[in-house]
């Protein structure tokens, strides 16, 4: 994390920011993953209103988000929680959305939107929504996680204000109206926080399963340098690993 980062200075900001777009009357977009991030995502809506630092209203989530909340509901009192006792399904006025509905509904008023996908793939009710809102300066769209820069999601969020861009094949091209914020709230381990991990762990063989190609590599030869005995495995999609 950089120096000086503060993850409730973040949230405080994205408090602010989502006051703002919703006294304008607009509707705020938070693309988040279905598992983790929206549930995350979804207490703190939920903190900050019983705060009184957000008005309460409903929060508008996916199928998805709905099933994982669920389950996150069930096994609050299973593992170790800051908010044990913060069931979302009761905190929050949560209504589900389908894709009709999604297509249906009208977009004044203010809304809260927290709907996945994070990197607004295709197909998904972020992506859907955001063909909607981006052309319309009352809205705002909060990223609150990684995009990459090659996801429909990561080039909105490169885009700027006025701007026309190649949103996704999709879609095709979207001029950018609308608020649009990165906030810090990654829950990604750093590279020294995972290299440590390796060490703590002692293992014999590391398989480098996710993340950007070269980032991978720098991975691997960090514990390839440290750890001389330890089998390290960057396999590409689909290619079977032998330990």
């Amino acid at each position: 994390m950089p120096p000086g980062f503060s993850r409730q200075a973040e949230l405080e900001r994205l408090s602010t920011a989502i006051k703002g777009v919703l006294d304008r009357k607009g509707c705020v977009l938070v693309p988040a993953f279905g598992l983790g991030r929206t549930q995350e995502i979804l207490a703190a809506l939920a903190l900050l209103m019983q705060a009184g630092k957000l008005r309460k209203q409903q929060v508008y989530i996916g199928g998805l988000g709905r099933i994982f909340t669920e389950i996150y509901d069930l096994l609050a009192q299973r593992t170790n929680r800051n908010h044990p006792d913060l069931l979302l399904t009761r905190a929050l006025d949560l209504t589900v959305l389908s894709s009709k509905d999604l297509a249906g509904l009208s977009l004044g008023g203010g809304r809260i939107f927290v709907l996945t996908a994070g990197m607004m793939s295709e197909h998904t009710a972020s992506h859907e929504l955001t063909q909607r809102l981006a052309g319309d300066r009352r809205h705002g769209i909060f990223f609150v996680g990684y995009a990459d820069p090659a996801s429909p999601g990561g080039r909105l969020l490169a885009s700027q204000p006025g701007e026309t861009f190649h949103f996704s094949d999709e879609a095709g091209e979207l001029t950018r109206r609308c608020q649009v914020e990165h906030f810090d709230l990654t829950a990604h381990a750093n590279r020294d926080d995972l290299l440590d991990f390796v060490t703590q762990m002692s293992p014999k063989v590391v398989i480098l399963g996710h993340g950007d190609t070269a980032a991978r590599e720098w991975i691997a030869g960090q514990l390839r340098e440290r750890h001389p005995k330890l089998q390290v495995h960057c396999p590409g999609p689909g290619e079977t690993v032998l330990a």
